[in-house]
């Protein structure tokens, strides 16, 4: 095998979280008085951090960004962190690689301990040799959270490694760190959005 240290993103990619996050943003834009439009327009929030997307997709100030996040969390902490489930064939998949001796980790923007909190539900945890998120809005750089993982796996150069995600902000994070990214197509992300990132490959998962 290629590669032997292999670092998965998790929203889209390990976890379709799609319904709590949407379920959040909706009430959490329109509590504000922004439109929120179709759930699939609301797929675009599956993977950045939060504010710098609201910011970008509304046109809203920081401070107005940070305000619609936390009835978002609320809403997430309460109902929206249990509204998931695995992407099928993600366990199979771990077992195979950790059976062939590769090492696997997880870089995710989400809180670090929702992902946690997920992972623990479903019996996740025991595949990774670490698991680096988000500890605050300050450190939820993709590039920075893989840098972790890497450093965390004992490879911070990269050798020998990849990087599996679903949207662009995978493929452009690992870039920064040195590293190619497969993009598993899951149905998040835009028309184009990887090879326009930069994407080594592109593998389409159907989803049911």
């Amino acid at each position: 095998m290629r590669w032997k240290r292999i670092i998965f993103d998790f929203d889209g990619t390990l976890f379709d979280t799609g319904d709590g996050i949407v379920h959040g943003v909706r009430l959490a834009l329109e509590r504000y008085g922004f439109p929120a439009g179709s759930d699939k327009e609301l797929h675009k929030y599956i993977g950045p951090p939060l504010i710098p997307a609201f910011m970008q997709f509304c046109g809203m100030t920081e401070e107005q960004a940070r305000a619609v996040k936390e009835v978002y969390r609320a809403y997430y902490t309460e109902k929206g962190v249990f509204e998931c489930k695995p992407i099928e064939g993600a366990e199979k998949c771990l077992q195979t690689l950790r059976a062939a001796g590769c090492t696997l980790a997880i870089a995710t923007c989400k809180p670090l301990h929702f992902a946690r909190q997920i992972l623990e539900r479903y019996g996740f945890v025991k595949y990774f040799s670490a698991i680096c998120g988000a500890e605050s809005d300050a450190h939820a750089e993709k590039a920075e959270i893989l840098s972790e993982a890497l450093s965390e796996i004992g490879f911070p150069d990269g050798e020998s490694c990849v990087m599996i995600g679903d949207r662009k902000y995978d493929i452009l994070g690992a870039k920064t760190c040195g590293i190619p990214c497969i993009a598993l197509d899951t149905g998040f992300a835009e028309e184009g959005e990887y090879q326009k990132a930069g994407a080594l490959c592109i593998v389409k998962i159907t989803r049911n």
